[in-house]
C-alpha cells in the first residue's frame, strides 16, 4: 500500500488554468464516500428472484484536499483506501461488519495514505531539518560533555570546589592541545597555549588560568573571587570558541533559500537554528545564564540574526 510511500517534491499542474504550484497547505475531508454496487439483470423465477450484486473493489474513507492559488480548483486525493478481504474467522461479531459475496465474508481493510504532494510545510521542515543535521554532524566532532560534565559539577555540587574543576577542565585543555599542536611532547604548556592559534584576548585567558593552576598546584593558595570569575570566563570563552570554530565553515549567516523554497522567510530559519543551537548546547554545558552569557553572544559571532 501507499501508507509509506514519500509525497512528491513535483509542482502540482491546475487542469483549469495550466498553473504549476506548490500547495499551500493539505486538509483531510473526513467523509466516508458511499460505495456504488454493480447490478446485474434482475430475473424472477416463480416468484423467486435472482441478481448478482457486487460490491467496488476499493472504498475511500476521506480526502486530501488542497487547491489551486490561481484560480481555485480545488484537487481531492483518497486520504484512506479500503481493499476487499475475505473474513477468515466466522464469528457474529466478524461478520456484522462483513458483506457476503460467492459465498464467502468480505470485509474492506483501510489503510491510510500520505498526501501526494509535499507543501509549504514540508518543504520548510525538509530545508530546516537539512541545516540542525549538518549543525549536529559539526558540533558532534566535539566531545562537549567532557567539556560540561566538569562545569556542571562545579556548579550544582558543593562538593565540587572551583580548584577541582580547574584541575579537570585544564586537563581536558591538555588533551585538547596534545591532538592539535604539532609536536606536543617537545614544549611547554604556555607554548602549546600560544600555538593553538587563538584569538589574541582568549590566549591571554587561558595564560591567565595556567598561571592560576600552577599556584594551587605548587603551594598552598586560595582563589580569590575575582580568579573564581576568571576561570568561569575562561571556560565559557573556550568552548564557545570551539563551538565558532565548528560551525563558520558552514556560513549559517548566508544561508542560500533555494528557488524551491523561495517562499521560506530567513528569520524563521534563523530562529529555528537558535533553538537548536540552545537545546544541544545547554543540555551538554549548563552554563548558567545561558542565553546572556553563552548562546546570544554566540549568535553574534556567527552572524545569525532572529
Amino acid at each position: 500500500m501507499n501508507q509509506n510511500k514519500i509525497p512528491s517534491k513535483k509542482k502540482i499542474k491546475c487542469p483549469i488554468c495550466n498553473k504549476k504550484f506548490i500547495p499551500e497547505s493539505f486538509h483531510i475531508e473526513k467523509i466516508h464516500f458511499d460505495l456504488v454496487e454493480s447490478k446485474g439483470e434482475l430475473m424472477e423465477f416463480q416468484k423467486e428472484k435472482h441478481q448478482i450484486v457486487i460490491k467496488p473493489f476499493s472504498s475511500i474513507r476521506g480526502s486530501w484536499v488542497t487547491y489551486c492559488p490561481e484560480c481555485g480548483f480545488m484537487f481531492k486525493f483518497a486520504a484512506e483506501v479500503g481493499k476487499k478481504e475475505i473474513v477468515e474467522e466466522t464469528s457474529r461479531i466478524k461478520k456484522l461488519s462483513s458483506f457476503k459475496e460467492f459465498g464467502k465474508h468480505y470485509k474492506y481493510a483501510y489503510t491510510p495514505q500520505n498526501k501526494p504532494y509535499m507543501d509549504y510545510l514540508d518543504y520548510f521542515i525538509e530545508k530546516v531539518d537539512n541545516i540542525k543535521k549538518t549543525i549536529k554532524n559539526a558540533l558532534d566532532e566535539v566531545n562537549f560533555f567532557q567539556w560540561g560534565d566538569p562545569y556542571r559539577e562545579w556548579k550544582h555540587d558543593k562538593n565540587v570546589d572551583s580548584f577541582k574543576f580547574l584541575v579537570r577542565f585544564f586537563t581536558n585543555l591538555e588533551e585538547y592541545t596534545e591532538a592539535h599542536v604539532e609536536e606536543p611532547n617537545n614544549k611547554t604548556m604556555g607554548e602549546k597555549i600560544k600555538e593553538l592559534g587563538l584569538p589574541r584576548d582568549l590566549e591571554l585567558l587561558m595564560q591567565s588560568i595556567r598561571q592560576i593552576r600552577n599556584k594551587i598546584v605548587h603551594e598552598a593558595y586560595e582563589l580569590t573571587e575575582e580568579e573564581d570569575n576568571t576561570i568561569e570566563n575562561a571556560f565559557i570563552s573556550f568552548v564557545s570558541h570551539l563551538v565558532v570554530k565548528q560551525l563558520k565553515p558552514l556560513n549559517l549567516d548566508k544561508i542560500k533559500i533555494e528557488t524551491e523554497y523561495s517562499f521560506i522567510e530567513i528569520n524563521k530559519i534563523n530562529y529555528e537554528i537558535q533553538n537548536f543551537l540552545k537545546l544541544y548546547l545547554y543540555s551538554t554545558l549548563r552554563i548558567k545564564e545561558f542565553d546572556k552569557l553563552f548562546l546570544t553572544p554566540l549568535l553574534q559571532d556567527l552572524g545569525i540574526t532572529v
